[in-house]
């Protein structure tokens, strides 16, 4: 990582390397941040993505109030760079994690997830021993069959564990419908997601009625966001893929044209052996393949057609055979942002074509 890079031009970065346009992630940062304040709902966006501090900084200050983690460690990172409002999205279980959650506890305004007896008592007497208060969501399954309880009385027993133990604060529920964040059609996502948090919000709804208040109702994704920030009864939304974008979203109607395609991989043409065929630099060690096969920027007539673990094959279509030689820089659009940014280190911040600045990706590898 080359400091003196900054202020050059993008092509003299050696290869491979994760670019992201700064303008375009601006760009998506103050869209989001606009449809929540429109909606008057709250912005909590999921780090998951981009696990860089630099970043998360930037959502709160455009008006996220705090932010999501998906595990301990990445929380730890955020609150060690100054962030002071987490929600951990998943269960923390094992005894010595448990541990490092009190203790960020006295640091940061810490909530996290639970969906079992055991670990609501863990908690709580943990957090007795180190005298701090854990803010505590219940999670619902609300179709996605992955951690949480199910709706309706299970969630609510489990909410009720939570007001009798000491050093506890119920804050509320949250759920995920991650299973319909990719469906193409609007129209059925916006039914498939509202029969989702349908469930959850009845749910908000039975608690209330028994005396539990519900003051966070957390849920959504970059797919769902506009329809779960419409959704009655909802508090905060969680997204995390708008900020960098990537193929995945594109398909997707109402979604892949509202955002700006911010990430990139540059690579360079290491070998031209035939006429139709092209070796860049880089494979999936570089850029993931978990959602599909990453696309060529510029997409004149050219494809991707595997990619190896150091190699990506590029076939060329007819017409095209002096398009690509060898030294020559590409970009590639990966498919899957999330798990494409936690193969790196740092990205290189790009505005106009130049470096502006290299950002240490702070939660990569932390599991």
């Amino acid at each position: 990582m080359e400091k003196v890079i900054i202020g050059l031009e993008k092509d003299v970065i050696p290869t491979p390397a994760l670019l992201i346009d700064l303008e375009k992630m601006e760009y998506n940062i103050s869209k989001m941040a606009d449809f929540c304040r429109g909606k008057k709902i709250n912005l909590r966006p999921h780090i998951k993505t981009h696990k860089t501090p630099l970043i998360a900084h930037e959502q709160i200050e455009a008006g996220a109030i705090g932010i999501t983690c998906q595990n301990l460690a990445e929380a730890e990172v955020m609150a060690e760079a100054g962030i002071k409002d987490i929600l951990i999205s998943n269960e923390i279980i094992d005894t010595q994690k448990i541990k490092r959650l009190v203790n960020l506890a006295k640091y940061a305004r810490t909530k996290v997830c639970v969906d079992s007896s055991k670990n609501i008592e863990d908690i709580s007497q943990a957090a007795k021993e180190k005298r701090v208060r854990v803010g505590i969501l219940v999670e619902v399954n609300i179709g996605m069959d992955r951690c949480g309880v199910s709706p309706g009385e299970p969630t609510l027993r489990l909410a009720q564990e939570v007001e009798r133990q000491k050093n506890l604060e119920f804050l509320g529920l949250m759920g995920y419908e991650g299973h319909t964040v990719l469906i193409k059609s609007y129209e059925k996502r916006k039914r498939k997601t509202e029969e989702a948090l349908g469930l959850l919000v009845d749910t908000k709804k039975l608690l209330e009625e028994r005396g539990l208040e519900c003051k966070i109702v957390s849920a959504g994704g970059t797919g769902t966001y506009e329809i779960t920030g419409s959704y009655s009864g909802i508090t905060e939304i969680q997204p995390g893929s708008y900020v960098t974008m990537d193929t995945a979203y594109e398909s997707i109607e109402d979604i892949g044209e509202e955002f700006e395609q911010a990430l990139s991989l540059l690579t360079m043409v290491i070998s031209k052996p035939v006429d139709d065929r092209a070796i860049l630099e880089g494979g999936i060690k570089a850029i993931s393949i978990d959602m599909g096969i990453p696309k060529i920027a510029s997409n004149k007539g050219i494809r991707i057609d595997q990619l190896h673990e150091e190699h990506t094959l590029v076939k060329l279509k007819s017409g095209t055979k002096e398009q690509l030689k060898v030294g020559q820089k590409v970009e590639l659009i990966p498919s899957h942002g999330c798990t494409t940014i936690s193969l790196h280190d740092y990205f290189y911040g790009i505005r106009n074509g130049i470096v502006e600045l290299i950002g240490r990706i702070e939660a990569r590898g932390k599991f």
